[in-house]
């Protein structure tokens, strides 16, 4: 995914053209994200079921039929390996794929032991 930037240039506008920058969108993540494609599974609210792309200690991307708003917040369980984690998580973004939404999800709060058993997972 592309970033639009806006570069100024001393005009009346303030603003040149835009430029597109394929790096920036993933030079402003904090951390690093694993892909977790078959690996982990969320869970939604009222049982909404979405994959996980991909997942990072900060956040994910989930991938699910249903279209989230940006800005709402959701009790996500996440399953992975056995092994199940609840967080509260916010969605950033949102992209259409077909008739899916790609929900890029920023993780708000969770337990040190679900905390635990994420790293766990991204470090394997």
């Amino acid at each position: 995914m592309a970033l639009r930037t806006r570069v100024p240039d001393g005009s009346s506008s303030g603003f040149q053209q835009e430029r597109t920058s394929p790096m920036a969108y993933v030079a402003r993540r904090r951390y690093h994200r694993v892909d977790s494609v078959g690996r982990c599974f969320a869970q939604l609210g009222d049982g909404w079921e979405a994959s996980v792309l991909n997942l990072s200690p900060g956040g994910m991307l989930l991938r699910l039929r249903r279209l989230l708003r940006p800005g709402s917040a959701y009790l996500i369980k996440l399953l992975f390996e056995k092994q199940l984690a609840v967080v509260q998580a916010r969605v950033v973004r949102v992209d259409r794929a077909d008739e899916d939404c790609l929900a890029g999800m920023e993780f708000l709060s969770m337990s040190e032991e679900d905390a635990g058993r994420l790293r766990g997972c991204l470090h394997r």
